[in-house]
């Protein structure tokens, strides 16, 4: 057993290894910076704004940065990528204030989308197509503990310095070494097939309106999490716990839901994740003002975090059913695309919320938005019965917060056997959608 996990990971542990570096700096970022507004008494919508610039630049970079990993390789490209959002972070301190701010963040995502392109395209191509989804596996765990370890470093210096700063810029920078080190071959980043989002739309209504909603829960979560946290009372240490907590409970849920997924209509089962997004925000808010103890609130933010990171995998597998496999790779582009929409959207009308009606209006926000989707989700349980498991995909966990790591998904190895030419997107039965 060991030998054969040595064998699976010897080809990808120097991209492994500059995933945790990154991931954490970027992650210690992303709890520093709502800190510092925060310190500095900005108003939470401008703190929302501030933040979603962060997913906008994901979004743009989802579609753009392939081209420059095209044209002058994955290596130059990902360091490049580094080196400026090292940059950047250091930046943040020279230049403090809310419009460079924005621009600081749209970069800073654009890149950062960048780097997890190089990284999981070059996965990719060092996976064969029986190894894709362990390797997939070990790449989320990389990657959710390197986010996880990077919220946890805020409690290592103080917020108001520039040593936190540092700190992100510093691992951020010590990704490039392994990478550099490495003497993989850079992979193939060929033309995927088109697919609008008018015709996925058609294909799987739940899907494409699910990865909407699934980035604005996640998007607003990650933006202003740390800033609810604060205003409710817990400290700098309790509250980068609670950041922790959160992201460990999406890594927890995704086998078991999983499970679930493949053995039951996934409809039932994504609502039930909303159902408990809401429940688990409510016993939170209630919890908080009865004076809850640290480990219940713990147990709350973990039940939370699953929930939340299941929804985006379960629209996916829901769109995969009712597609010919050979559009699975464009598929996950448009979702990501919505996606991403919906986390720099989510952040803005959350702030907003919460400048006007205090840190509680933050739990309506995510409660009503997921309840409110369940009900969307159900309504399509009565208008037609789910396809029967022999027809469908089986469920897949994937990165929530993650732009491209579909790519490593071992269901869009297309089937060659299929022909090419022009077939309609859609596979199944559309009925329920």
């Amino acid at each position: 057993m060991a030998h054969k996990l040595r064998d699976l990971l010897a080809p990808v542990k120097s991209l492994l290894g500059g995933t945790v570096a990154f991931m954490a700096g970027n992650s210690l970022l992303g709890v520093i910076l709502p800190l510092r507004m925060e310190a500095e008494a900005y108003p939470v919508a401008l703190t929302g704004a501030i933040m979603a610039a962060y997913y906008l630049g994901l979004a743009l970079g989802g579609v753009k940065c392939k081209h420059v990993i095209l044209r002058i390789g994955h290596i130059r490209a990902f360091s490049t990528f580094a080196a400026l959002t090292a940059a950047i972070c250091l930046a943040y301190a020279f230049f403090f204030n809310p419009a460079a701010w924005v621009i600081l963040r749209l970069v800073n995502g654009f890149c950062i989308a960048g780097m997890t392109t190089s990284i999981e395209s070059w996965l990719n191509d060092r996976s064969s197509n029986e190894t894709r989804g362990r390797v997939l596996g070990y790449y989320m765990l990389t990657f959710y503990l390197a986010i996880a370890l990077g919220q946890t470093l805020v409690n290592t210096a103080p917020v108001a310095g520039s040593d936190l700063l540092m700190m992100s810029a510093a691992l951020i920078g010590l990704s490039l070494v392994p990478i550099a080190l490495t003497t993989l071959g850079e992979p193939n980043l060929g033309e995927l097939r088109v697919l609008n989002v008018k015709e996925l739309f058609e294909a799987s209504r739940v899907g494409v309106v699910g990865a909407g909603v699934a980035g604005i829960l996640v998007g607003s979560f990650y933006a202003l999490g740390i800033v609810f946290a604060r205003q409710i009372g817990l400290s700098v240490t309790e509250a980068a716990l609670f950041m922790s907590t959160v992201v460990l409970g999406g890594l927890s849920f995704q086998v078991p839901i999983g499970i679930l997924a493949d053995r039951f209509d996934r409809r039932i089962v994504m609502s039930c994740m909303l159902i408990a997004v809401g429940v688990s925000w409510g016993l939170l808010s209630k919890s908080i003002s009865n004076g809850v103890p640290l480990i219940a609130l713990m147990l709350m933010a973990l039940t939370f975090g699953g929930a939340i990171s299941s929804v985006y995998p379960l629209c996916v597998a829901q769109t995969f059913d009712r597609l010919d496999r050979r559009y699975y790779v464009a598929a996950s582009g448009r979702l990501l695309m919505v996606y991403s929409i919906g986390a720099t959207i989510g952040p803005l009308l959350a702030s907003a919320l919460m400048s006007l009606y205090g840190p509680f209006s933050f739990f309506l926000f995510e409660s009503a938005i997921a309840i409110a989707y369940a009900l969307f989700v159900l309504v399509s349980v009565k208008a037609g019965p789910e396809l029967p498991a022999d027809g469908r995909e089986k469920f897949v966990p994937l990165p929530d917060i993650s732009p491209v790591a579909m790519g490593l998904d071992p269901r869009t190895e297309p089937d060659p056997s299929e022909p090419d030419a022009g077939l309609t997107p859609v596979r199944k039965s559309a009925v329920d959608r």
